[in-house]
């Protein structure tokens, strides 16, 4: 009967010890948080572009390099990119161009991250008009694009300088 004492004292440590390994004395736990913050959505565009030289009842344009939107609001809204021009002036103020004879035509864009950009070629750009949609966003996104600004001078017009604002904006 001995030797099936000391088996089962043998044992009964064996358990006793394995069970004091697998398991702690005590534990604690640690919350762990982390934040992924709202960003900005912002738009950038080249200072100056020069149209060329227009005669009366023709037109004139230039390219718009690199006209960017950049999206770090890490959400899921879709933006648009919009533009207006102002009338162009000319040196003697009542030489006016209307802006209702400009056109924007975007390129396509080059998004980047998640997003998908569809350009939209405008006229009579007096009022805002969206050139540029962004869709399907998840997180944070990027699109770059050329743009071609033309404006057509009425067969009137006279001979000056003249000069207009277009600004682009993004929503």
């Amino acid at each position: 009967m001995r030797s099936f004492s000391r088996a089962s004292l043998v044992v009964a440590a064996s358990a006793a010890l394995i069970g004091s390994i697998a398991l702690p004395a005590s534990a604690a736990d640690t919350t762990a948080t982390v934040e992924v913050p709202v960003g900005s959505l912002s738009i950038s565009a080249p200072v100056g572009a020069d149209l060329t030289t227009i005669t009366p009842g023709g037109s004139a344009s230039a390219t718009l390099s690199g006209v960017q939107v950049t999206d770090t609001r890490a959400g899921e809204a879709g933006w648009a990119a919009q533009v207006v021009l102002s009338n162009f002036v000319g040196a003697t103020p009542s030489n006016v161009i209307p802006a209702t004879l400009a056109t924007y035509a975007p390129a396509a864009a080059v998004p980047t991250g998640t997003v998908t950009v569809e350009g939209t070629t405008q006229t009579d750009l007096s009022t805002a008009k969206t050139v540029q949609a962004a869709t399907a966003v998840t997180g944070n996104n990027s699109a770059i694009w050329n743009a071609d600004l033309s404006v057509a001078a009425p067969a009137d017009a006279l001979a000056d300088v003249y000069t207009a604002t277009l600004t682009h904006s993004v929503l």
